[in-house]
C-alpha cells in the first residue's frame, strides 16, 4: 500500500469515530488531501472514499454534513467515470428524501459536482454525460406537485445546468420545455421565479423551431390589456419574455412588432409591480435588439420619463421648503434618514428603478439619437437626482454617467467644440446643463449616505472628464459644503488637472491654497482626499504649485509622522491584531514627496526633506518601499547632503537586508520581504555611487559584511546586473 493510499485509510478509519469531532477533523483533512494536485487514488482508494462520504453526508452532526458535501467538489475530477455516476445516483436519490436537511445537503451536493465538472470545451465528456443521466430524475422532480422544497432545488439544478451545458443537452430541450411551461401557472411564486429563469437559459440554446414554440407560447397567453385575467399571470409571462430577452435577445427580434405594443399597454395598468416586469423587458429588448427596436423607442422613452417620476405616496415639494430652512452645521445620523419614509407596501421605488436602468439602456444602445436625449433625458434625469430612495438614486446617477461617458469626443474634447459637428453640439448641449448638475447635486453633496455621495463623486468625476474646465466657474459653491463635501469635490477636482496648458490654470492656481488648507482638516479622508489632489498637481502640472511649496510643505511633512492616537487593537478570535488609521494618510504624504523629488528639486530644503525620508525608512512596509526608492534618487541627485548623513540612512538598509522571516510565514510574507530586500539593497548600492562614501566606518562595515555573506552577496551582485542592463547607470563598488 503507497503512503498515499495508508494516509487516506487511517482518515476513513478516523471518520467512523462515535466522536464528532473525530469525524469533523479527518474529514477535513480528506478535503486537504483532496485538494492536492499530487493525490492519486488507486480503485480500492477511490471506491472507500466515494462509499465514506456519501455515508456521512447522513451524518447526525450538521458541520460533519456540510464538510462531506464540499469533499465532493475536488472529489470528482480525482474519480472515475463510474464512481461520478454513483456520487450523482445517491444524490438524486437523497433529493427524494423525506428528511429535509438531507435533500438540502443533496442539492447542494449536486450543485458542488456540476461546478467541478470540466467543460464540454476541454474535451471531456464527463459533464455531459453526468447531466444526460440526470436530466430525466430533475424533470420528473420538477413535474410532481407534492412537495415543493424538491421541486425548488431541482429547478436550481436544471437552471444551473442549462447556463454551463446547455447545448450539449440538446436531446432533452423539447421535454425540458414541456415540463418547464407549466411552471408558469404554479401557484407558488417562488417556482415561477425558477421557471423562469430556466426558461431563460433554454431560450439561449434551444433550437429554431423550439425557440418559436416558447414565443409563440407566451405570447399566445398574454392577453389584450382588458380583457379580465389573472394580474399574476400576466406578470409571470413578462418576466419570462424579459429573461428570454437578457438570455437570448437577439432571437426575440421577430416578435417584437407583435410583443411590445402589448408590453406598452400592461404598463398603463395600475399594477408596480407588472409595471416593473414591462420596464425590466424593454430594458432587455432594447440592449439585445436595438434595431429591431428602433420604431418603438419614442413610446418607450415616452413610459420611462412618466415612470421615472412615479412616487404617487411622497411629496418632493415639502422636501425642497424643508432644504431652505436647512442649516449648515445641522447634523442627522445616517439611521435617521433611513427611517423618515418608511411604507412597506409601497412597490413604487421599484417601478422608478427599473426606469431609470431603461433610460440607461436607451442611451448605451441609441447613440445616434443623443442630441434628442440631452433634449429630453438629461433634464428630467438631473431632476432625479433628488431621489429619496437610495437603490434608485444610485441606478439615476448611473442613467446620467452613462449620457455622459456617450457625449465623450473620440478626440480632444477642445478640438471637439470648435467643430461644427454634432459631437460638438452635444458638448454645448452638456455645458448647458453644468449649472443645473452643480445645483442639483448641491444638497445630495451634503447627504447623510456615504453610498450618495459616493455617486456624486462619480458624476463629477466623469464630468470632469467630459468637459474639462467645466466645474471651474462652480468650485465656490462645492467646496462650502461640510468635511465629507470637501473631500468629494477635492478628488472631483483632482481630474481638472491635465499635463497641458490650459485656460482653467490660472483659476485652478488661486484655488489650490484654499484647497491645500483642508490638510488642517479633522477628518482623514478629507486629507487623503486633499493629498490626491495635490500629489496629481506636482506630478502633471508643477507650476501651479511651485510658488506655495513654503506654506504647503510643513503641512505636508506633518502627515508623515506615526501618529499614536490612531493606531487601535482589534482583537480577531484568540488574537490581537494592530490598526493604523494614519497609514494611508501617510502614505498619500510620502508619494507627494517622491513626486516633489522629480518635478519641484530645486524649491526643496534637502536636509528638512530627508528628515522626513529617515522616518519613513522604519515605517511600514508600503512607505519603507517608497522611501528606499528616494534614498537612490536622492544619492544621484543631491550626494552632498546625502553624504553628510550617510551613516544614519545606512542603519535601517542594513537592518532591512538582514532581516529574517518568522519560521511559519505564508509564501505573501517571503515576496514580501524578498522585494523590500531587493528594495533596500539598490538603495545601498545607490549610496555606494558616491565618491568617498567608503570613509564612513557604518558604510565600509556593512560593505564587508556583504562581501563576507552568500545570500547578501547574491543579491547585491543580482542588483548590480540589474543595473548595468540599464542605460547611463554608475558602477557600484564595495571595496
Amino acid at each position: 500500500m503507497s503512503t498515499a493510499a495508508f494516509h487516506i485509510s487511517s482518515l476513513l478509519e478516523k471518520m467512523t469515530s462515535s466522536d464528532k469531532d473525530f469525524r469533523f477533523m479527518a474529514t477535513s483533512d480528506l478535503m486537504s488531501e483532496l485538494q492536492k494536485d499530487s493525490i492519486q487514488l488507486d480503485e480500492d482508494s477511490e471506491r472507500k472514499v466515494v462509499k465514506m462520504l456519501l455515508r456521512l453526508l447522513e451524518d447526525k452532526n450538521g458541520e460533519v454534513q456540510n464538510l462531506a458535501v464540499k469533499c465532493l467538489g475536488p472529489l470528482v475530477v480525482k474519480v472515475k467515470e463510474y464512481q461520478v455516476e454513483t456520487i450523482v445516483d445517491t444524490l438524486c436519490t437523497n433529493m427524494r428524501s423525506d428528511k429535509e436537511q438531507l435533500r438540502d445537503i443533496a442539492g447542494i451536493g449536486l450543485k458542488t459536482v456540476l461546478s467541478e465538472l470540466p467543460p464540454a470545451a476541454t474535451g471531456s465528456g464527463l459533464a455531459t454525460n453526468v447531466c444526460r443521466k440526470i436530466t430525466g430524475q430533475l424533470t420528473s422532480a420538477i413535474a410532481q406537485q407534492e412537495d415543493v422544497a424538491v421541486q425548488l432545488e431541482a429547478l436550481d439544478i436544471l437552471s444551473d445546468m442549462l447556463s454551463r451545458l446547455g447545448v450539449p443537452l440538446g436531446a432533452f430541450h423539447a421535454s425540458l420545455l414541456h415540463c418547464l411551461l407549466p411552471q408558469l401557472s404554479s401557484p407558488r411564486l417562488a417556482v415561477r421565479k425558477r421557471a423562469v429563469g430556466a426558461l431563460g437559459h433554454l431560450a439561449a440554446a434551444c433550437s429554431t423551431d423550439l425557440f418559436v414554440e416558447l414565443a409563440d407560447h407566451l405570447l399566445d397567453r398574454l392577453p389584450g390589456p382588458r380583457v379580465p385575467t389573472s394580474p399574476t399571470a400576466i406578470r409571470t409571462l413578462i418576466q419570462c419574455l424579459g429573461s428570454v430577452g437578457r438570455q437570448a435577445g437577439h432571437r426575440l427580434g421577430a416578435h417584437l412588432d407583435r410583443l411590445v405594443p402589448l408590453v406598452e399597454d400592461f404598463c398603463n395598468l395600475d399594477d408596480d409591480e407588472l409595471r416593473e416586469s414591462c420596464l425590466q423587458a424593454f430594458e432587455a429588448f432594447l440592449r439585445k435588439c436595438p434595431k429591431e427596436m428602433g420604431p418603438h423607442v419614442p413610446n418607450v422613452t415616452s413610459l420611462c420619463l412618466q415612470y421615472i417620476k412615479h412616487d404617487p405616496n411622497y411629496n418632493y415639494d415639502s422636501d425642497e421648503d424643508e432644504e431652505q430652512m436647512e442649516t449648515e452645521d445641522s447634523e442627522f445620523s445616517e439611521q435617521e434618514s433611513e427611517d423618515e419614509y418608511s411604507d412597506d407596501d409601497d412597490m413604487s421605488w421599484k417601478v422608478r428603478r427599473a426606469a431609470a436602468k431603461c433610460i440607461a439602456a436607451l442611451i448605451s444602445s441609441r447613440p445616434d439619437l443623443l442630441p434628442d436625449f440631452h433634449c429630453t433625458l438629461a433634464p428630467v434625469l438631473i431632476r432625479r437626482f433628488k431621489e429619496r430612495e437610495e437603490n434608485v438614486k444610485a441606478d439615476v446617477f448611473t442613467a446620467y454617467i452613462v449620457l455622459l461617458r456617450q457625449t465623450q469626443p473620440p478626440k480632444g474634447w477642445l478640438e471637439a467644440m470648435e467643430e461644427p459637428t454634432q459631437t460638438g453640439s452635444n458638448l454645448h448641449m452638456l455645458r448647458g446643463q453644468v449649472p443645473l448638475v452643480v445645483k442639483a447635486l448641491q444638497r445630495q453633496l451634503k447627504d447623510r449616505s456615504v453610498r450618495a455621495r459616493q455617486g456624486c463623486f462619480s458624476l463629477l468625476t466623469e464630468l470632469a472628464g467630459v468637459l474639462p474646465g467645466s466645474l471651474a466657474e462652480h468650485m465656490p459653491v462645492l467646496v462650502s459644503g461640510r468635511p465629507h463635501t470637501r473631500s468629494t469635490v477635492i478628488t472631483a477636482v483632482k481630474f481638472l488637472i491635465s499635463d497641458q496648458p490650459h485656460p482653467i490654470d490660472p483659476l485652478l492656481k488661486s484655488f489650490i491654497g484654499e484647497f491645500m488648507e483642508s490638510l488642517q482638516d479633522p477628518d482623514l479622508n478629507v486629507r487623503r482626499a486633499t493629498l490626491a489632489f495635490f500629489n496629481s498637481a506636482v506630478h502633471n502640472k508643477p507650476s501651479l504649485v511651485r510658488d506655495l511649496l513654503d506654506d504647503i510643505l510643513p503641512l505636508l511633512y506633518q502627515e508623515t509622522k506615526i501618529r499614536r492616537d490612531l493606531i487601535r487593537e482589534v482583537e480577531m478570535g484568540p488574537f490581537k491584531h494592530t490598526v493604523d488609521d494614519g497609514l494611508d494618510v501617510r502614505k498619500a504624504a510620502f508619494e507627494c514627496m517622491y513626486s516633489l523629488l522629480e518635478s519641484c528639486l530645486g524649491q526643496l530644503d534637502i536636509c528638512e526633506f530627508l528628515n522626513h525620508v529617515e522616518d519613513g525608512l522604519k515605517d511600514h512596509y508600503d512607505i519603507r518601499m517608497l522611501t528606499f526608492i528616494m534614498v537612490a534618487r536622492l544619492a544621484t541627485l543631491c550626494p552632498a547632503p546625502v553624504l553628510q548623513r550617510v551613516d544614519r540612512l545606512i542603519e535601517p538598509l542594513r537592518a532591512t537586508c538582514t532581516a529574517k522571516v518568522k519560521a511559519g510565514s505564508v509564501k505573501q510574507e517571503f515576496e514580501k520581504q524578498d522585494e523590500l530586500k531587493r528594495s533596500a539593497m539598490r538603495a545601498v548600492a545607490a549610496l555606494l555611487t558616491i565618491p568617498e562614501v567608503g570613509k564612513s566606518p557604518i558604510m565600509a562595515d556593512f560593505s564587508s559584511q556583504i562581501r563576507s555573506n552568500p545570500e547578501l552577496a547574491a543579491l547585491f551582485e543580482s542588483i548590480q546586473k540589474d543595473s548595468a542592463s540599464a542605460p547611463s547607470t554608475d558602477s557600484m563598488e564595495l571595496s
